[in-house]
């Protein structure tokens, strides 16, 4: 299905002021509603997701106006999940693991005994369940930029990132459990328990989050100047194409100059991950964003990038 940029634009923005409501006016009916939404049977889920469309806009509209909208927007919460399917979105729920596999799971972690050769464990390029800034080729480590290879990517939030690799090939988290143990563990084994251990304990690793941003990614105060003409740039130079709030990430596959299709990361946390890029062939967030800025030929004032990196600071 092929939607225009505006019109993608423009759903992207009444999403926005969807998931703005439903985490601060009705969280728990989002709650119920997505698990209602879940149980449907696929057929009544595809309804739902071409209902969204039919009745967001006037919902949201309605909802800004009076009482009985934002009642309203209640009955149309339980659509929030397959228009997010549809659109690439991301969910706002997190799971809620079984404690005791959260952590077992956390032991294996960070032991070296889930490796083939026993030499490293998850944690050894995963500290604290982020990245350890390596830059690989299979399971070895080489020079940034070095063609073929990639940035480690951190482990926070994995439960609104599908799908997973930098190449987006991996769209459920039990697959890409099984290919990190047999190429970066070198062959590592799992039993049945201790797969739905780890499983559970990356589940269990929450997204990264400053809270410096509203979900619609405007600043919190007190934030400096600098910081929201950054995001009046954000918005202007369409960089919500690829990352729009609150995850600052898009379930698709971006070219972004270099002739490859990738998974866009989030950009929560991004200022302190560096190196950056697929194979960290950008040393800092500076040469990065001037980067990708010239790639989508986006007119800009050295006022303008500095204001820029001033709000992803905050993300």
């Amino acid at each position: 299905m092929l939607v225009s940029q505006g019109l993608e634009i423009e759903v992207d923005r009444l999403l926005g002021d969807l998931v703005h409501i439903a985490v601060h006016v009705l969280p728990h009916t989002q709650r119920l509603a997505e698990q209602v939404h879940q149980g449907l049977p696929p057929l009544a889920r595809t309804s739902a997701r071409a209902l969204y469309f039919v009745k967001l806009g006037p919902v949201v509209a309605s909802a800004r106006r009076t009482s009985s909208g934002i009642k309203a927007i209640g009955l149309s919460i339980g659509l929030l999940a397959g228009a997010c399917q549809l659109l690439g979105e991301r969910p706002l729920i997190a799971p809620e693991p079984d404690p005791e596999l959260v952590q077992r799971g956390g032991l294996l972690f960070m032991s070296p005994q889930l490796s083939g050769d026993g030499s490293r464990s998850c944690a050894s390029c995963h500290p604290g369940g982020g990245s350890d800034g390596g830059v690989y080729l299979r399971d070895v480590r080489v020079p940034p930029g070095t063609p073929g290879a990639r940035v480690t990517p951190g482990l926070r939030g994995l439960w609104q990132t599908p799908p997973y690799y930098w190449d987006g090939s991996v769209l459920s988290l039990d697959e890409a459990i099984a290919r990190m143990l047999e190429v970066e563990m070198r062959g590592g084994q799992a039993a049945v328990r201790d797969f739905a251990a780890l499983e559970a304990y990356l589940l269990s690793i929450p997204p990264f989050d400053r809270g410096r941003v509203e979900p619609d990614g405007t600043p919190i105060e007190p934030a400096t100047m600098s910081a929201r003409r950054g995001f009046k740039f954000f918005k202007q130079a369409k960089c919500s194409l690829c990352h729009p709030p609150p995850l600052f990430t898009r379930g698709r596959r971006f070219d972004v100059g270099t002739g490859l299709k990738l998974h866009p990361p989030s950009l929560r946390g991004v200022a302190s991950s560096a190196p950056y890029g697929h194979d960290g062939r950008w040393a800092s967030l500076e040469e990065t964003v001037r980067a990708l800025l010239a790639v989508r030929r986006v007119e800009y004032s050295e006022q303008d990038l500095s204001d820029l990196l001033s709000y992803l600071e905050l993300l």
